[in-house]
């Protein structure tokens, strides 16, 4: 993926490029060194916003006094090229000619939406599962950054989802950048508790990819030991749809 936006990046006038791939919610940025993070998470979050509402609109090419704003989608990612007004847009519509053609063919095709398992009876055993992934989740990070930041992150995670998983409030953050069910809580908990992680793990994954990489973020890999238990109460199927998602 490096290669292709920095073949786009390396057009006359295009000062920024941003890559986000659906399946696996990564982002391949090359963007100009005096944006902020917090810019650089805008930019992303805006381009995710774009990508889920643009339906079937493939293509948004916008110019301003500034510069150039070209937008491409696929079921498959979303780009935005950022440039300046005297972009050479010959050269720009030949490598992004090429490059579409390389990244529909590179870029995983996005999981099915999830299915629900009824019949399944939702115990405190999946409420100790959950919580168990997603701290290994969250492990995959230490390292990284420290936990400190993890723990802020995860804070920050749970309460944009609050409000649309109540069920979030039997879950408490710990300063050592974990999470810890709430003693007796898992009594009180039913199937709504799965979605609700696999979108606090997916959102976490989000806000963290602002501090550093999530390449090779891989939540079965990471949970082996837990995968039949996992499975069976659709864990990995909501979270793959939940990565698509983004808190308002």
């Amino acid at each position: 993926m490096r290669k292709v936006i920095e073949a786009i990046r390396g057009v006359m006038g295009v000062s920024g490029v941003v890559l986000w791939e659906r399946e696996a919610n990564a982002f391949h940025k090359l963007l100009p060194a005096r944006l902020t993070a917090a810019d650089t998470e805008s930019i992303c979050g805006q381009l995710v916003k774009f990508g889920q509402l643009a339906g079937k609109v493939r293509e948004v090419k916008a110019r301003f006094k500034s510069g150039w704003l070209w937008i491409h989608c696929s079921p498959k990612f979303a780009l935005a090229v950022i440039a300046k007004p005297d972009l050479n847009t010959t050269t720009l519509n030949l490598v992004m000619k090429s490059s579409l053609s390389t990244l529909e063919s590179q870029v995983r095709t996005p999981a099915p939406q999830p299915t629900v398992l009824q019949y399944v009876e939702f115990t405190p055993d999946h409420v100790v599962a959950i919580s168990r992934a997603i701290n290994l989740a969250l492990g995959h990070f230490q390292g990284q950054v420290s936990r400190f930041e993890i723990a802020e992150v995860l804070r920050q995670a749970k309460t944009q989802l609050l409000e649309d998983y109540p069920v979030l409030k039997h879950f408490t953050v710990d300063a050592n950048g974990g999470i810890i069910v709430i003693k007796g809580a898992e009594k009180h908990m039913d199937a709504d508790a799965v979605p609700a992680a696999a979108q606090l793990v997916a959102n976490f994954v989000r806000l963290i990819g602002a501090r550093t990489s999530t390449i090779g973020f891989d939540i079965e890999k990471l949970t082996l030991g837990l995968h039949q238990m996992l499975a069976e109460i659709g864990f990995y199927n909501y979270f793959a749809s939940a990565r698509r998602y983004v808190p308002k």
